[in-house]
């Protein structure tokens, strides 16, 4: 009941979606795919006309690549994945805990996630990675039925899915494999399969190492942080009752322990895929609790699980940490309700999606270019926004960490430039002169401008490996997932 509730909560959120930008960058990525008949290494679509290489790991960017070559809407796939994968997540999560652990701490568990808005936002948010996590945990729980080459083949698709979270996943069978001899040969079997099959995109992914960079926020030192402090009372206690259980829950302390691999990204270990063990323990907790109750306090069990039930579903406060670039103090804040239920319910977060701005501007884009040519934005997530939107290649780009293979003067190489109107007016009139740029269009937020200088064009580059071969891929793991017994 808890989470078919979240799930009717994150569908009725569907007309203010999509609320997170990196859909549009896959979205974009994958028309940038559809330019090149399959999967490019090179990011030819964003950072136009020189690009940089494309590291992300490809499957969810080519599975939208096929859809939008359906003829399926851009904007549909938005909202469609930003609903219903967190929902595929839930139930699969639970499902495995519920399937191995019990249905009461399979119920304990709903009640955690349940708690934490942020975990929930996050789900939406990091798409590839929520999908890399349906296929971890659907290779762990391949694994426990002792069907290795299932096991392998999910977690090979995990390493194209995503970059951190298969190797949280490769630790949480080490970890297990040093905690359970039995099942010790087997989990290096999956490890070393698995790794073997994913060096055609682990290599590449090794070899642009040096077009990674500090940027944003890490560069800057500044950080904002979000943390569930109840919630990690409670997860240890849970861990101390998981320590104290040893073998009954070895997988759980190999979660936790492979999690550490988020602490370098403060964000994902607190509030994302490096929760995932706060759940678990925290579901240890609350069911200890309540089997507690049951022999000290019966009388009062129902009321007081009750109401430990209700703040956890209902109220859940959460702390915020804010520490601005270059300053050295750190800023606390406490929102003291604000579980998924009680900010999905209230709205909480904000939306990506304002057609009555971008719509108009994307049919002005679409006029006045070819898809050879070029925008840009001053602002960068409406250079992406609009790129994605009227499929176009764009000088901004996204995931500023991969560095481009060289920079040009954006008003120079772009046949299109929207200017947010609340740019300084001299500095408009000052780009207008000196690039001869001419007003096609404006409304309330943006100012639409052509370049008819500009000859730069979208420089693609055939993809690496087409769409016929990735398909020929995809059935073959597909034909061996349902051949194989073990």
């Amino acid at each position: 009941m808890t989470l078919l509730s979240l799930s009717i909560l994150l569908i009725v959120r569907w007309p203010s979606l999509p609320r997170f930008l990196d859909i549009y960058y896959h979205l974009h990525t994958a028309w940038g795919f559809i330019q090149a008949g399959g999967y490019s290494s090179w990011d030819f679509w964003e950072y136009a006309p020189f690009g940089r290489p494309h590291i992300y790991p490809p499957l969810f960017q080519i599975i939208l690549a096929w859809l939008i070559k359906s003829g399926m809407s851009v904007v549909f796939l938005a909202k469609f994945f930003e609903s219903t994968t967190p929902i595929l997540f839930l139930i699969i999560f639970w499902n495995f805990i519920r399937k191995y652990y019990g249905e009461q701490l399979g119920f304990f568990v709903a009640v955690a996630v349940s708690s934490s808005f942020i975990f929930l936002v996050s789900l939406s948010n990091h798409l590839p990675s929520t999908l890399a996590l349906i296929l971890g945990f659907l290779s762990l729980g391949e694994f426990l039925k002792k069907k290795v080459w299932r096991a392998i083949i999910l977690l090979i698709l995990c390493f194209y899915t995503h970059l951190s979270v298969p190797w949280f996943f490769v630790l949480s069978y080490i970890f297990y494999a040093a905690m359970d001899k039995d099942s010790r040969k087997d989990s290096f079997k999956v490890i070393l399969v698995s790794l073997l099959l994913a060096l055609p995109i682990l290599i590449p992914e090794f070899l642009k190492l040096h077009f990674i960079r500090l940027a944003g926020n890490q560069a800057s030192g500044q950080f904002y942080l979000q943390a569930k402090v109840f919630n990690y009372i409670l997860a240890g206690f849970g861990l101390w009752l998981a320590i104290k259980a040893k073998l009954r829950y070895r997988l759980f302390m190999s979660l936790f322990l492979a999690s550490l691999i988020f602490l370098a990204y403060p964000y994902r270990f607190l509030a994302s895929e490096g929760y995932i063990p706060v759940i678990i323990f925290s579901a240890l907790a609350l069911q200890a609790i309540w089997h507690w109750l049951k022999v000290k306090m019966p009388r009062v069990k129902k009321v007081f699980m009750a109401a430990l039930i209700g703040f956890m579903l209902f109220v859940s406060p959460t702390l915020f940490m804010n520490k601005p670039a270059g300053e050295s103090k750190i800023d606390y804040k406490i929102d003291w309700v604000d579980s998924a239920f009680s900010s999905m319910f209230y709205a909480k977060g904000d939306s990506l999606w304002y057609p009555w701005a971008y719509l108009p501007v994307v049919d002005t884009i679409k006029a006045n270019s070819d898809r050879g040519d070029i925008i840009y934005s001053d602002i960068n997530s409406v250079g992406l926004t609009l790129g994605s939107l009227s499929q176009r290649s764009t000088v901004n780009g996204m995931f500023a960490e991969v560095k481009p293979l060289a920079r040009m003067d954006p008003f120079v190489v772009a046949k299109i430039i929207v200017l947010a109107n609340d740019l300084d007016a001299g500095i408009v009139n000052s780009i207008v002169q000196k690039y001869h740029l001419l007003k096609i269009n404006e409304n309330k937020y943006f100012t639409v401008f052509k370049n008819p200088e500009s000859i730069s064009k979208l420089k693609i580059r055939k993809a690496i490996v087409s769409f016929w071969v990735i398909a020929v891929i995809l059935f073959i793991f597909a034909g061996l997932f349902c051949w194989k017994k073990r």
